[in-house]
């Protein structure tokens, strides 16, 4: 049974290895590439979730904070000696007087203290043209804060006067466009007010903005303006899609940002805080990375086993497959032994220890067979010569006794060359050429006998195949064959072929006739019969004696197969074996191996 190649076998032991290191390295590394990609999602979530949590409670506290402001101021409005003391357009000189306004700071000290938010508090007084201050004497009232504050009726505005925030109430409330008796001022800590974004996000983390929408005012955390008014602009476009409330994220500046914004509708103020998304993932990123490292570096590993792997097993087992290829090619060479100390060498010694013993035994075997085969070369060759010589002198005698003195001398001379083909020499096998050559002398003194009786078509042989060696005497027994039972037939105008091909390793010498006694019974018997010569060694002639020495020297494929001829009659396919250099195998051990 013929061994797989090496082209068959492909998958090597050391691929098989290295596919398993990698079958079991590449499931971990993409489940742990999974379980991190997992857990930035699930901190993304989670701190998306906390952010916008903390961003309403911001917005509530300032509600109820700057409410509560609103609150006091109101309770303030209606304190007695602050009424008295805004009513009167008097000069603060009496006593009484100057008690009112201590009780009037005493308020708005207590009024500051409040809430952390409360950078001061201060009462304008129009009619006397003062402002009492938490914890200033009197001053006179300043009139660009005067003109905007004066005129506020909602006391949760919160309002900007340049980088400054205040909040208002006057006294009257809803007489608008009146004069008022005193307007209460809180001036908000935007200090204060940037402190508690931070509680929101710490800035190492991202940064906050708070701004109005009217005011045009705002509180921010962030150190980059353009940052903070790229925010501004993105929070204005989503109120304008009536959006309150939201989550998203958006990239600015190639930096991608996780983005959560809530509007407060009563104090009509919005709150973004922006985390750069680096910020939330960067620790896992970095996991990320190194798990592409360690992957990168499993991979130089396998590499580097791998070429351990090829040099330690698959290199010197494929120095022992080779051999075996060529001890199936029929070239018993012997492995060349290194100094390694290991299995291999072993292995490498027991090979060249079993190429020595087959070797002797091959030629043991190898001289017997040639001997039997000469010997049977020689008792079947010496069948023929015989036969043929009792068939010319019958044929001459005839020519003779006719009176064809010009066709007998023609036929002498064709008979000295056959003969002298037949005497020359006792080699077993000739090249090709001459056989082919003593073929046409044999169609010649045929063509004598039969003249114009019998068309033959005789095509030369191809100089390629002129020096291939081949038993003697393998056409002429078949053209004789053709003439004595296929072409001798006075009715019938003969037709012989004679023509070469090659195909798959085997050249194929073809002749063929028009005979028309043949049946298709007789050609299978024929060939039935010729299948079953190998088998036994009476003695034979004409085809089956052919096909004996074609087989004896090339072994088996080649020899005689007999088939139904183009031309109606007998072809007979002469085969023969050629080498991978496209010569004839000349030896038949060599032909039975391959």
């Amino acid at each position: 049974m013929f061994v797989p190649s090496i082209k068959r076998m492909r998958f090597t032991i050391s691929a098989k290895l290295i596919a398993a290191l990698l079958a079991v390295l590449a499931p971990l590394s993409m489940l742990t590439l999974l379980l991190n990609q997992q857990g930035s999602r699930t901190i993304y979530e989670e701190i998306s979730k906390s952010v916008h949590s903390r961003d309403a409670f911001y917005i509530q506290s300032l509600e109820n904070a700057l409410q509560g402001i609103s609150q006091l101021m109101f309770e303030f409005v209606i304190d007695k000696e602050l009424m008295e003391v805004g009513i009167s357009e008097e000069p603060i000189t009496s006593y009484g007087r100057m008690s009112q306004v201590l009780a009037v700071q005493n308020r708005l000290h207590m009024l500051k203290a409040s809430s952390t938010y409360i950078a001061e508090a201060k009462v304008f007084l129009p009619f006397s043209n003062r402002t009492i201050v938490s914890n200033d004497y009197l001053s006179d009232i300043p009139s660009d804060e005067y003109e905007k504050l004066a005129d506020n009726v909602d006391p949760s505005r919160v309002m900007a006067i340049g980088k400054r925030l205040f909040m208002s109430m006057r006294f009257p409330v809803s007489a608008s466009g009146r004069k008022p008796v005193f307007v209460v001022v809180v001036e908000l800590s935007a200090d204060k007010l940037r402190e508690s974004l931070k509680n929101i996000v710490s800035p190492d983390q991202g940064n906050s903005i708070l701004f109005n929408i009217d005011e045009q005012w705002e509180i921010t955390s962030e150190r980059d303006g353009d940052v903070a008014r790229t925010m501004r602009s993105f929070a204005e476009q989503q109120l304008q899609q009536d959006v309150a409330v939201g989550m998203t994220s958006t990239e600015i500046e190639r930096v991608p940002y996780l983005i959560s914004y809530r509007k407060s509708t009563v104090l009509n103020t919005i709150l973004l805080v922006y985390v750069p998304q680096n910020n939330i993932l960067g620790s896992l990123h970095r996991y990320e990375r190194w798990i592409w490292a360690l992957l990168g570096f499993s991979l130089c590993i396998v590499f580097l086993l791998s070429i351990s792997i090829y040099r330690i097993i698959h290199h010197p087992l494929r120095r022992l497959v080779a051999a075996f290829r060529k001890v199936e090619d029929g070239k018993l060479l012997p492995i060349e032994v290194s100094t390694r100390r290991d299995e291999f060498q072993y292995l490498y010694r027991r090979f060249n220890s079993m190429v020595s013993r087959l070797e002797v035994l091959i030629s043991e075997v190898y001289e017997k067979e040639i001997l039997s085969q000469r010997s049977e070369l020689k008792r079947l060759q010496s069948q023929i010569h015989p036969h043929f010589m009792y068939n010319c002198l019958f044929s001459l005698n005839r020519l003779i006794q006719e009176g064809e003195n010009d066709r007998a001398y023609r036929f002498t001379l064709y008979l000295g060359d056959y003969f002298r083909f037949i005497t020359r020499n006792a080699e077993d096998r000739i090249p090709l050429r001459d056989e082919m050559k003593h073929a046409q002398v044999f169609v010649d003194m045929q063509s004598i006998m039969y003249g114009d009786w019998i068309d033959v078509e005789f095509e030369p042989l191809a100089d390629t195949y002129g020096e291939l060696l081949v038993p003697r005497l393998i056409v002429q027994p078949i053209l004789e064959n053709a003439y004595k039972y296929a072409l001798g037939s006075p009715d019938l105008k003969g037709e012989l072929w004679v023509h070469t091909s090659e195909s798959d390793g085997y050249l194929s010498i073809w002749i063929e006739d028009n005979g028309k006694t043949l049946s298709d019974a007789t050609l299978a018997e024929l060939a039935a019969t010729l299948s079953k010569s190998g088998n036994f060694m009476e003695e034979t002639t004409g085809v089956i004696n052919v096909h004996r020495r074609i087989e004896l020297m090339f072994g088996s494929g080649s020899g005689l197969s007999l088939t139904r001829s183009q031309l109606g009659g007998l072809c007979v396919e002469i085969r023969l074996k050629l080498d991978s250099s496209g010569k004839a195998e000349t030896d038949v051990s060599n032909a039975d191996r391959g």
